[in-house]
C-alpha cells in the first residue's frame, strides 16, 4: 500500500475537531490491513522520472518515441522491452549484445533534474501492469500500443484480471489524463468511485461512436501538428492535452459487426490514444490484438511482443468489492463521534489550541436561497424566464447552486506502488471567505438580523500532486493496492454565493403602479442561433458553468471554471496568457498546465457533432485558445442587448434592456476565491458600470411612462449587482415618491442607510441623496404649545 496508509491519508483531511473519519470494518478492514504489506522501493517514481528524460533527450533530438512492447520494474533499475533494435538515448543504455532491450538506473546521471522533469509530459500515460515475471518484478504493458487486449480462457480468472486493470486505469495517479468507459455490467461501481475518469455506458452502439468520435478528433489534431504518429506528436511542445487516451472496458460484447467497426477505429492508421480491454468468450479478436489466456494466478503465459514470461494478476470478486468499499468510505465526508476522551470543544480555553491544530470547522450552511417576486406584476418575471429559458432558470429568481460537500476526497487505488510524479508542487487552498450580504440579503433582513453567510465555496486544488515516496516490494502473483493521493468527488456545480431575498418592505399597491408593461415586439435575441445544450459561462452573479457534460473532481472544479470564464472573455490566447492569468507570479510547468487543460475539455464535453466545446489548441486554425462556437457566456449577451437598448427609445429598446437586466443575478464573479481572479478585476468593473447604467436608463424610462412597477424592477436588477450604487437608490425613491407610497420610500431609505453603514465601516449617504430625500419626504410638523 505504500508508505502511507488509508487512515493517514484519510487524516490529512480538514475534519471538525471532536469528530473522526469513518473507517473500513469487517472483510474491507482485513482488506486494507493485508494491502500494507506489499511496497516497493522505487517503484513509478524511478519510471515516471527515466521516461520522462527519456522524452526530452529524444524532442532535443529531433527523434520519435520508441516502441515499448513492456516495462519491468526492478528494485533499483527500469527496464524497457522495445519492438525492435533502436540506438539508446539518455538516460537509457542498450542491453550487452541487445537494442531491443533499454535499462536506466536509479543511480543514472543522466535522469533529468526536478526542474527540467516539469516541462515534460508523461510519454507513455497508458501504462498499466499486467502481471509478474519469474522473480516478482512487476510488468507493465502499454495499451495505446496493443490498441486490443482480449482475455481468454477461464471466465473467471479473466474476469478478475480485468477488474485489477480496470481498478489501476481507474485511478493510477501517474500525471497525465485518462479517459475510461465501463460498458455495462463490467467492473460494476467502479463509475461512482472514480467518477472523474470513469463514465458508464450501457449500449455497445453509444461506445463504438465514442470511440470513433475520439479517434477522429485526434487524427484531426495529428493532421493540424503535421505528426505521422502519436509518437511524434507526444514529442511536440505544447501539445495542450491533446492526445487523451480513451479505454473502453468491455467484460461481454456482442459479435457483430458493431464491435468489428469497434476494432477498425483502433486499427485504422495513424492509430489514436485508444484501447479496448474485453475478456468476452463470444468475440473474435482481430488477428492485431493482444490475446492473453487466463487460467490462474499461478499460470505462466508468453506475453506477445517481448515474449516474456509472467504470471498474470488480477483481483477476485471479493476484493474487488472491498476495493470499491474502501474508495467509497475514504470518499465520504461524513464524520463519526470520536470517543468521549478524545473529543475537543474549540469553545473550552483549554482545548483552543487543539482546536486550532485540527483548523477551523467548515460552515455547512448551504442550499438555494429564492428571490421572491418582490411584489412585482408578473410581466416581469415572465421577461426573466423569457430571457432564460435556454438555461432553464425559474422566473424571478436568482440562482444560487448547491455547495458541493465539503472535504469530500477520493483516494486512489492502483495496482502495486504506482505512484504520482512527486516534483509538481502541491498548492491547496483555503475555501473561499463568505461573500458579503447583498443588497436583497439586506431587505430582507429588516435591519435586524444579519444574512446567512455564503456557504463555503470549491476549494481550488493546482493540478500538480504532491505524492509520498513508496517503499519494498510484493511478491510474484499479489496483486498490490497502493493508496495514492486524494480527489474529491466528481460533482457538476456552481460556486454558490447568497442569493438575494425577497424585499420585505411594502409594495406599491396603485392604479398607477399597476400599469403593465405594453407589449412589444421581441428584440433580437444574441442567443437564440446558439445550441440550448452547449455549455454556458454565467459570470453576472454567482459565478458557473451550465451544460458541462463531462466529469471532473470538485477539487479540481474550482481552476477548470477559472480556465472556462476567462477563456469566455479572452478568446484566441495563447499558453502565456493562460499562465499569466491562472499562475500569475509563478513558473507554471507544461504538465500542470496540460492537465488542467485537459481535464478542463473532458468536462465541457462535445456537440452533437462529436467535436469538443474547447477544441484542441491544434484545430482552431490559429494555434490559439479558444471555447468552441456553441459555448456561450452571460456578459457578451448582456452587451449586445445593452447596446440595442440605449440605442432605440421605443419598445424594443425597452425589452431589450429588460433582457439584459433579467440576465444579473447578483454582483459579477460572486463567490470567488480572494486570492483567484485578479485577471478579471477590469472585467467585474466593467461590468457592474454597464449594469448600473443599463439599470438606471430602463428604470428612467418606466418611471417616465408611468410604469412604476417596471421602474422599481429595473432598479433593484442593478442593485443585485451593484448594491452601494446610491443613482439606483435615487430611482428606487423617485418611483416610490411617484407611486405615492411614502411608507415604502422610508423603509427604502432606512435599507440604504443600512447598506452605506456596511461598506468600508461606514460611509456617509451622498449629498445628493440626502437632498434628494429631504425633498421628498413630509417635514414633521411641529406643533407649538401654549
Amino acid at each position: 500500500m505504500g508508505t502511507l496508509s488509508t487512515r493517514r491519508i484519510l487524516q490529512q483531511r480538514r475534519r471538525r475537531p471532536g469528530r473522526r473519519i469513518p473507517m473500513p470494518e469487517g472483510r474491507a478492514a482485513a482488506t486494507e490491513q493485508g494491502l500494507r504489506a506489499a511496497q516497493h522501493p522505487t517503484g513509478f517514481d524511478l519510471l515516471g522520472a527515466a521516461l520522462r528524460s527519456l522524452a526530452l533527450n529524444l524532442t532535443a533530438a529531433g527523434r520519435e518515441l520508441p516502441v515499448l512492447e513492456a516495462v519491468v520494474l526492478h528494485d533499483s533499475k527500469v527496464e524497457l522491452h522495445l519492438d525492435q533494435d533502436t540506438a539508446p538515448m539518455k538516460p537509457f543504455t542498450a542491453a550487452a549484445g541487445r537494442q531491443d532491450l533499454w535499462t536506466c538506473a536509479a543511480s543514472s546521471p543522466d535522469l533529468a533534474d526536478e526542474e527540467a522533469l516539469k516541462e515534460a509530459d508523461t510519454p507513455y500515460p497508458a501504462l498499466v501492469s499486467i502481471g509478474w515475471d519469474a522473480s516478482g518484478r512487476l510488468v507493465l504493458v502499454d495499451l495505446e500500443h496493443v490498441g486490443v487486449l482480449h482475455l481468454a480462457g477461464d471466465a473467471d480468472f479473466a474476469r478478475h484480471v480485468l477488474q485489477a486493470i480496470a481498478v489501476e486505469l481507474a485511478s493510477t495517479p501517474l500525471p497525465g489524463h485518462l479517459e475510461v468507459t465501463a460498458l455495462a455490467d463490467t467492473a460494476p461501481g467502479l463509475d461512482d468511485a472514480a467518477p472523474e475518469r470513469v463514465a458508464r455506458i450501457e449500449d455497445i452502439t453509444e461506445a463504438t461512436a465514442e470511440l470513433a468520435s475520439h479517434t477522429a478528433d485526434q487524427r484531426r489534431a495529428l493532421a493540424a501538428v503535421g505528426a505521422s504518429s502519436l509518437r511524434a506528436a507526444r514529442l511536440m511542445d505544447d501539445a495542450g492535452g491533446a492526445w487523451t487516451p480513451h479505454i473502453l472496458l468491455a467484460q461481454e460484447l456482442p459479435d457483430d459487426d458493431t464491435v468489428t467497426e469497434l476494432f477498425d477505429q483502433l486499427a485504422e492508421k495513424p492509430r489514436a490514444a485508444g484501447a479496448v480491454i474485453t475478456s468476452s468468450a463470444t468475440t473474435q479478436a482481430p488477428a492485431e490484438a493482444w490475446t492473453l489466456e487466463c487460467q490462474s494466478p499461478d499460470t505462466t503465459i508468453v506475453l506477445p511482443g517481448s515474449h516474456l514470461p509472467i504470471h498474470l494478476q488480477g483481483l477476485s470478486d471479493a476484493h474487488f468489492a472491498d476495493a470499491i468499499e474502501l474508495l467509497t468510505l475514504a470518499a465520504s465526508d461524513t464524520d463519526v463521534p470520536a470517543p468521549d476522551w478524545n473529543r475537543t470543544d474549540p469553545a473550552d480555553e483549554e482545548d483552543a489550541e487543539l482546536a486550532e491544530e485540527f483548523g477551523p470547522g467548515q460552515d455547512e450552511r448551504g442550499g438555494d436561497q429564492d428571490l421572491g417576486e418582490d411584489g412585482l406584476p408578473a410581466e416581469y418575471a415572465q421577461l426573466e424566464e423569457d430571457a432564460l429559458a435556454d438555461k432553464d432558470m425559474d422566473a424571478g429568481e436568482t440562482e444560487a447552486a448547491e455547495a458541493p460537500e465539503a472535504g469530500a476526497e477520493i483516494p486512489a487505488w492502483v495496482i502495486d506502488f504506482a505512484k504520482t510524479d512527486a516534483h509538481d508542487d502541491a498548492v491547496t487552498r483555503d475555501e473561499a471567505p463568505a461573500a458579503g450580504p447583498s443588497l436583497a440579503d439586506v431587505l430582507a433582513a429588516g435591519g435586524d438580523s444579519e444574512p446567512d453567510p455564503q456557504p463555503p465555496g470549491v476549494s481550488h486544488s493546482e493540478e500538480a500532486e504532491h505524492e509520498e515516496e513508496h517503499a519494498p516490494a510484493a511478491g510474484p502473483g499479489d496483486v498490490v493496492l497502493a493508496l495514492a493521493t486524494p480527489t474529491r468527488p466528481a460533482v457538476h456545480v456552481t460556486i454558490p454565493a447568497p442569493a438575494p431575498a425577497a424585499e420585505s418592505g411594502p409594495v406599491v399597491a396603485t392604479e398607477r403602479a399597476s400599469a403593465a408593461v405594453p407589449a412589444a415586439p421581441e428584440a433580437p435575441d444574441p442567443a437564440a442561433d446558439s445550441d440550448p445544450a452547449a455549455p454556458s459561462a454565467l459570470l453576472l452573479g454567482p459565478i458557473s458553468i451550465e451544460g458541462a457534460t463531462g466529469r471532473i473532481d470538485s477539487n479540481r472544479l474550482s481552476i477548470a471554471i477559472e480556465l472556462v470564464a476567462y477563456l469566455a472573455l479572452n478568446p484566441g490566447v495563447d499558453h502565456h496568457a493562460i499562465d499569466d492569468a491562472l499562475w500569475p507570479g509563478r513558473v507554471v510547468n507544461k504538465t500542470m498546465r496540460n492537465a488542467v487543460i485537459s481535464r478542463t475539455r473532458s468536462w465541457l464535453g462535445k456537440d452533437a457533432d462529436g467535436n469538443a466545446h474547447f477544441p484542441r489548441v491544434q484545430d482552431t486554425g490559429d494555434s490559439r485558445y479558444r471555447l468552441g462556437p456553441d459555448v456561450t457566456c452571460d456578459w457578451p449577451r448582456f452587451q449586445r442587448l445593452a447596446r440595442i437598448g440605449m440605442a432605440r427609445h421605443d419598445e424594443d429598446g425597452d425589452l431589450a434592456l429588460r433582457r439584459a437586466l433579467a440576465l444579473v443575478r447578483g454582483r459579477p464573479f460572486t463567490g470567488i476565491d480572494p486570492q483567484r481572479y485578479a485577471w478579471a478585476e477590469p472585467a467585474i468593473q466593467e461590468m457592474v458600470s454597464s449594469v448600473v447604467d443599463a439599470a438606471y436608463e430602463l428604470s428612467t424610462r418606466r418611471r417616465e411612462s408611468d410604469d412604476i412597477p417596471g421602474a422599481l424592477w429595473a432598479a433593484q436588477r442593478g442593485l443585485l449587482a451593484a448594491e452601494e450604487s446610491e443613482m439606483l437608490h435615487r430611482q428606487i425613491f423617485l418611483a416610490h415618491h411617484a407611486a405615492g407610497d411614502i411608507e415604502a420610500l422610508r423603509e427604502a431609505a432606512a435599507r440604504l442607510a443600512r447598506v452605506n453603514e456596511q461598506l468600508l465601516g461606514g460611509v456617509d449617504m451622498e449629498a445628493e441623496t440626502a437632498e434628494l430625500l429631504r425633498n421628498l419626504l413630509p417635514r414633521p410638523i411641529i406643533r407649538a404649545r401654549f
